[in-house]
């Protein structure tokens, strides 16, 4: 009996020496397991960003829509500048991936996530989102109008807040904004269209604020107004933040607008109804506006490339879109590009951003608990800096 006892004593001791050992090995062992997962999952990411940063892909000048039609022609994926610096990407490039929204490019000319996860060797393994942002986050707000002809009215006065990637003020930023006008009047039973600008300068207070009044510019524009149709406005905004340089741009509380994608030299606009043709949309005596921040715009004849078929690579298959091609080469710092069309008896503004203010290209969705590792990184494009982000998650969890 004695003997059965201290057996089972001993068998108890021995038991809970067990757990206890479980207790601390078990969860030791699977957090060291999980450190492991999550620092290759970073790795991976790593691997990625680098890959996109700094390499231009092949052929190296696969943004040229002449040079590669589509993504068959890809051979490898990467957004640096063919001869570039470090982390400076090519504005045409990053116009590809953009798969958002009434930016989205022809499915023709679009380098869609599915290809890029499949050049950069992720595909069916890892899910994949791409995100790039002005460095610094600008936002233009009309504080006061102008009565430009018979209570058509235009902002006049603007309130521009400018703020750090971390969502801080910029404080005493240098902030320019540069005020289009687009004026669409009959003269002799024809519509004819005035574009002007101005720039004016501000510093960025406590609050990362600058008003600006462009009253001055708007009353000299009011001399020159006939029988006016219609009127646009827009704002676009060019900061300096101790050598990081932002651009943002928006019409100012504008209806009446169409949203275009650009690529290349190419200006694509689809319009509502669809269909094999565009019925009565015209380009209006070639007033595109093109704007280059800091100081200046221009503007630009239009070749309309459509010519009623779907046949240009730009173009092919998709018939509710028509292209034009300006007659210019369209500078990598062009921020900003607004088009006057006539569109069944209504006048309209297009309004293209290069690029535009936030630029996603995702592959699935990143729900629930799922591990994800992020990184970041401030990269150039053209004269302007951007953060580039990338998100990366295993498919399997």
């Amino acid at each position: 009996m004695h003997v059965t006892i201290d057996n089972m004593f001993a068998f108890l001791i021995l038991l809970l020496i067990l757990v206890t050992f479980m207790g601390y090995i078990v969860p030791s062992a699977y957090l060291s397991f999980t450190t492991v997962k999550e620092h290759q999952l970073e790795e991976v990411a790593q691997a990625i960003m680098d890959k996109v940063l700094l390499s231009p892909g092949i052929p190296e000048d696969w943004g040229d829509i002449l040079r590669v039609e589509n993504s068959s022609q890809l051979s490898a994926f990467g957004l640096q500048k063919a001869g570039g610096e470090p982390y400076e990407l090519d504005m045409d490039k990053v116009l590809r991936i953009i798969n958002t929204g009434g930016e989205q490019l022809p499915e023709t000319v679009q380098i869609d996530p599915w290809t890029i996860a499949r050049l950069l060797g992720i595909e069916k393994k890892y899910g994949l989102s791409i995100r790039i942002v002005p460095a610094l986050n600008m936002s233009a707000k009309p504080l006061s109008y102008y009565d430009l002809k018979g209570g058509v009215t235009v902002p006049s006065v603007i309130k521009v807040t400018v703020k750090t990637p971390e969502g801080r003020p910029a404080i005493s930023a240098n902030v320019t904004g540069i005020y289009v006008l687009m004026i669409i009047q009959k003269e002799g039973g024809e519509d004819v269209c005035y574009v002007d600008y101005v720039d004016r300068t501000s510093v960025a207070n406590v609050d990362g604020c600058a008003t600006i009044d462009f009253t001055d510019f708007l009353e000299d524009a009011k001399t020159r107004v006939g029988n006016l149709q219609r009127s646009f406005s827009a704002a676009i905004i060019y900061a300096d933040y101790y050598g990081i340089r932002a651009v943002n741009s928006s019409l100012l509380g504008e209806t009446d607008v169409l949203q275009g994608s650009t690529v290349d030299d190419y200006l694509i606009v689809r319009f509502p109804e669809g269909g094999a043709y565009i019925p009565g949309a015209r380009h209006l005596r070639n007033q595109t506006a093109l704007a280059n921040p800091p100081y200046y715009v221009y503007l630009s004849k239009l070749l309309n490339e459509t010519n009623g078929e779907s046949g240009m690579v730009v173009n092919r298959g998709a018939k509710d879109y028509r292209v034009y091609r300006v007659s210019n080469t369209i500078d990598e710092d062009v921020a900003f590009i607004m088009m006057p069309v006539k569109y069944l008896g209504r006048y309209y503004v297009v309004n293209f951003r290069r690029p535009p203010s936030t630029i996603i290209c995702q592959m699935g969705m990143a729900g629930g608990n799922i591990k994800t590792s992020v990184l970041r990184r401030m990269v150039r494009i053209g004269s302007f800096h951007y953060v580039f982000e990338v998100r990366v998650w295993r498919w399997g969890e």
